[in-house]
């Protein structure tokens, strides 16, 4: 990381965000640490890298629970989706007489659910 752009983009931003002299020691040294010749602003670049990694590895961290959630959710509605599929298709099958109105209610409501959890896995009625 010591020589790819990233590494220099850091340097560049910490030289915009702070002040102080920063004459840059040998490459050679650069892998113990020591980029700058002013010690105080070697230590506080050191302390921005360390920043910088940890802000990016919970980013990462973040993205990765954001996808195991979004994961759950779309496993919730396919189970959703099955379950609705399976009751609408018992509705449709049974005969209702004296209770034609109470079916044909849930019938509506379960036509919609269905609906929505094709909507939710991008599928058309």
């Amino acid at each position: 990381m010591l020589n790819s752009k990233e590494h220099y983009d850091l340097m560049s931003a910490f030289e915009s965000q702070h002040s102080g002299r920063f004459d840059k020691e040998e490459k050679t040294l650069w892998p113990k640490g020591v980029i700058y010749q002013d010690g105080r602003v070697n230590e506080l670049f050191l302390a921005f890298r360390r920043g910088h990694a940890y802000a990016e590895a919970d980013m990462r961290a973040d993205i990765q629970n954001v996808v195991a959630a979004r994961d759950g959710y779309r496993d919730d509605a396919r189970v959703l989706h099955a379950a609705l599929t399976g009751v609408l298709a018992e509705l449709k099958d049974r005969a209702y007489d004296n209770v034609m109105d109470v079916s044909q209610n849930v019938l509506a409501v379960a036509e919609t659910a269905l609906e929505r959890t094709n909507a939710l896995q991008g599928e058309s009625k």
